[in-house]
């Protein structure tokens, strides 16, 4: 496998550029093809002055510049000249760039602008000026604008990818009237990067869309087969005499919190109310033209909206999406997908600095007030790219030493760590070559821990990393790429025992003779790598095929994120698209995709392919669907560190539909099911509705309800009469929630932004059986069933206690051993609201409301209304903040 990996990693480099054979005239000379119609925008100097940013387009230096013109469509009508007309002028001085740009419209009283907060998208038309300063053809800055005056800006990279967490500051003032509407942006050099080069040559491009009609229309067009975006830009010339600034930009804050807590006369910790203060603040410097550096000393995110609800009954755990801003902002750089395990997994998973603690107090028959997460002492990040192709990252992040305050049962006060005192970092470098189309990559991580005695179950350092490589050729529509990991942890026996019997590997697995599990050690190495070949663009067809591997001692989830090892996946797509509109529909998708997935010792664990695929009617209606079918396979997880279990063959199939979103009302609903081809099923449906009363209020509405019915529900492992036993259980499980989000913004600077939802899941289990043959042919004869005989219930006295099962396995009349009744019946309720008010430009005052509410029982009933009466009923959690930063750019 890693010869093969090598071997194609060698090859992707020696392809060279892919360069085409010239034609020869009669004379046997090369014929000189004509070249492509060039799309060059030429600036001109900001004189006499500059123009003031107002919308209006009525300085003399806007007349003296040369118009930017011949708009063509890219939507509907791809290659069509736009509907309406479209002009736009630029003009620059020693500080800025100034872009004015005119969009006629012969109805103008159908101009749909609607107001929302900051980088929000809306159904509105918007105009962008899209900016590759670094003239790479791979990264580029954009920047929108609505008619009503809602500004967004992305930074683009790897060419096709975007990043909407960029965050730039920059003016732009839009007017509407009887010709249409105009834009006219000011964007400091100081939020790009160049070169020191006496004339300027940038990639270029504008956008606009004309939303009543679906229009999209390009000054450089890039087709809708292409596989490239910012490759595609035209340039813009003429900027001459400009240096690249000093940057530097300071945003300091306060922030002062008061909560309200459910009071517990008996917790000295729990009296009702607790205030908190701090400070902190955020420092972004230009150590050169290419490299910025962003700080972070002790950051708030109290405005960050919460995490949705769930409840995890696998053995993996749960993946949270990233929110907050230091970490968002220039996420792509870091960003390094493990092989071939989608996109959850990755080397670099920012949730991991500054979460909860690991470690648990001892409440020695008293109280404890453990804290919820770790505190960021000081973070960095040093990012950019220079001219000539080099893309470099580097983050590092020290989090402090968490203590959880403790009262014993004497009323004596003690403090114990739960978390030590932590050190991350990452760092990425990568260098382009052939204008972009081929890469190399190398990526590190680390994590290193001062621990105490009391943690010493934790990693004490873990490090990773690694090389990648990509290669396009063939007019770019053709793609290698591949790269090699390798990941080494350290720490106590007892850490690296939590290591190999983790969810990722299960090394005690009695049956995996590949594996070998040694209770002593005290590291642990592995590797991981992939490789794949896939066609990215050009004419209808795309498709790809992949192969990967992650070795068993394979382990990066101390800054990672990882889910198993262990594992050869090889898998193959293709694709059929026709984003042309034809008669009934505008664009549409076929997929196909199959997969053959085993372990390192050779047992398969998934063999499956699925047909799926998705359309866009004319009426901009559109819908998708699919069907897959699983073969059988072996399930190493299911026991959770016992042996393979013999996993039914299986159908999934999904589906649903969509409404025209440029409606005052817009709709989306889904459906999926999953069944085996024994006993176990589950199915869900799901909504979302959004609905805009008013050009600057939006509400949507997220119902979800799900059912599972799992045949084959890990209970418990136990060791009892001279051996170890497994058990599973029929599983009923019921879950239903409600997402409603609503955005109220009064100014382009000043919203209302509102997040909840109440969840409630139950589940009740059943029928518990001994697994006794767990790889049986006969899916009935892998199971004894626990009959009464064997198993007792025992009530519990107290009303927020479970009850217990006792089990004699032997039936000599005595309990072998016990477990709790496993039924549950979960609610919450989470919610923050958000008042933001950008005062000035680049600094905001926040008003945040987070609220929660929990409530749990042990009676596995499901009923929705009851539940959530009992959820309102429930004391809850309340804190009120006030946040003020202020913008310094000296």
């Amino acid at each position: 496998m890693v010869g093969t990996l090598r071997t194609a990693l060698l090859a992707a480099v020696l392809a060279g550029v892919g360069v085409q054979p010239a034609l020869a005239n009669a004379e046997g000379d090369p014929e000189e093809k004509p070249d492509p119609k060039p799309y060059r925008a030429q600036a001109s100097r900001a004189t006499p002055g500059t123009p003031e940013i107002d919308g209006e387009l009525d300085e003399a230096a806007w007349a003296l510049a040369e118009l930017v013109t011949d708009f063509v469509q890219r939507d509907p009508e791809e290659g069509a000249p736009a509907t309406e007309r479209t002009e736009a002028r630029v003009l620059f001085d020693d500080g800025s760039l100034y872009v004015g740009i005119r969009a006629y419209d012969s109805e103008p009283d159908k101009i749909i602008g609607q107001l929302t907060r900051r980088d929000q998208w809306s159904a509105s038309d918007w105009l962008t000026v899209s900016i590759d300063s670094y003239y790479d053809r791979r990264t580029a800055f954009e920047f929108r604008v609505n008619p009503a005056g809602v500004e967004r800006d992305m930074y683009r990279y790897d060419d096709t990818w975007a990043d909407d967490s960029w965050n730039a500051v920059w003016d732009v003032a839009t007017s509407v009237d009887e010709e249409g509407w105009v834009a006219e942006f000011r964007i400091p050099f100081s939020q790009l990067r160049f070169s020191q080069a006496a004339e300027q040559i940038w990639g270029f491009n504008i956008e606009r869309v004309i939303q009543r009609k679906n229009e999209v229309v390009q000054w450089k067009p890039i087709a809708k087969d292409a596989s490239g975006w910012v490759s595609e830009y035209g340039d813009l010339v003429g900027i001459n005499g400009i240096q690249p600034p000093r940057r530097l930009e300071v945003l300091p804050y306060v922030v002062a919190t008061q909560g309200y807590t459910p009071e517990d006369p008996d917790n000295p910790f729990q009296t009702g109310s607790e205030f908190q203060g701090n400070v902190g603040g955020d420092l972004r410097y230009g150590v050169t033209n290419s490299l910025t550096l962003n700080l972070t000393v002790n950051p708030d995110f109290g405005q960050v909206e919460a995490d949705p609800s769930v409840v995890n009954l696998s053995a993996f755990e749960t993946f949270f999406q990233e929110k907050r801003p230091f970490f968002l902002e220039g996420a792509n750089i870091f960003s390094f997908g493990l092989s071939g395990s989608g996109g959850w997994e990755q080397l670099f998973y920012s949730r991991r600095i500054g979460r909860r603690p690991q470690g648990e107090a001892d409440a020695r028959d008293g109280y404890v007030d453990h804290p919820d997460n770790t505190t960021i002492l000081a973070a960095a990040k040093l990012s950019g790219k220079s001219a000539d192709g080099w893309t470099v990252g580097v983050l590092d992040a020290v989090t402090g030493k968490e203590k959880a305050a403790v009262i014993d049962g004497d009323g004596i006060r003690h403090a114990d760590v739960v978390e030590p005192l932590t050190n991350y970092g990452v760092a990425r470098v990568q260098k382009d070559f052939n204008g972009g189309s081929s890469a190399v990559g190398a990526i590190v991580t680390l994590t290193n821990r001062d621990l105490p005695a009391s943690l010493d179950y934790l990693r004490s350092s873990a490090y990773a990393g690694g090389i990648d490589a990509r290669h396009r050729f063939w007019d770019g529509n053709w793609e290698l790429t591949g790269q090699v990991l390798m990941s080494h942890i350290r720490g106590s026996e007892s850490a690296i025992d939590d290591a190999q019997v983790s969810s990722a590997r299960y090394f005690q697995r009695p049956d995996a003779s590949h594996l070998t599990y040694d209770p002593t050690r005290t590291s642990l190495s592995g590797t991981s790598g992939s490789f794949s070949f896939a066609k990215i663009g050009g004419g209808h067809w795309r498709g790809s095929v992949r192969s990967s591997w992650i070795s068993p001692g394979f382990e990066v989830n101390d800054l990672g994120f990882q889910r198993s090892a262990d594992a050869w996946r090889n898998g193959a797509w293709i694709q059929y698209r026709d984003v042309q509109p034809g008669k009934i529909f505008r664009r549409y998708y076929l997929n196909w995709n199959g997969w053959n997935h085993q372990t390192l010792g050779g047992e398969r664990t998934a063999t499956g392919m699925n047909v799926n695929g998705s359309f866009t009617l004319l009426s901009y209606w559109g819908g998708w669907g699919g069907v897959e079918r699983q073969l059988p396979g072996l399930s190493i997880q299911t026991l959770r560190g016992g042996p393979a279990m013999k996993a039914p063959a299986a159908w999934n199939w999904w589906g649903g539909f969509y409404s025209d979103d440029r409606k005052p009302v817009a709709f989306e609903t889904g459906t999926w099911g999953w069944k085996d081809e024994e006993s176990s099923t589950s199915a869900g449906v799901w909504a979302f509705v959004a609905w805009r009363p008013l050009a600057n209020v939006r509400l949507t509405l997220g119902p979800e309800y799900s059912w599972n019915h799992d045949d084959w529900q890990y209970l418990t492992t136990e060791d009892a009469l001279g051996s170890t036993h497994y058990f599973t259980s029929v599983l009923d499980q019921k879950t239903l929630y409600l997402t409603t989000r609503l955005d109220w913004t009064f100014t382009p600077n000043l919203s209302l932004q509102l997040y909840a939802q109440p969840f409630v899941s139950a589940g009740t289990y059943t029928a518990f059986s001994e697994v006794v043959d767990p790889k049986a042919d006969a899916y009935a004869d892998r199971f004894a069933p626990l009959e009464e005989d064997r198993l007792t219930y025992e009530a519990s006295t107290e009303p927020d206690e479970p009850g217990t099962y006792h089990v004699d396995l032997n039936r000599d009349g005595e309990t072998d051993f016990s477990f709790d009744d496993p039924d549950f019946n979960f609610k919450q309720f989470r919610s923050t609201v958000v008042l933001r008010w950008e005062y000035m430009q680049g600094s905001t005052l926040f008003f945040v409301w987070s609220s929660s509410k929990t409530a749990y029982n042990y009676t596995g009933s499901f009923s929705p209304l009851n539940d959530f009466d009992a959820l309102r009923q429930a004391e809850g959690e309340n804190y009120f903040s006030i946040k003020v930063n202020y913008y310094l750019n000296p």
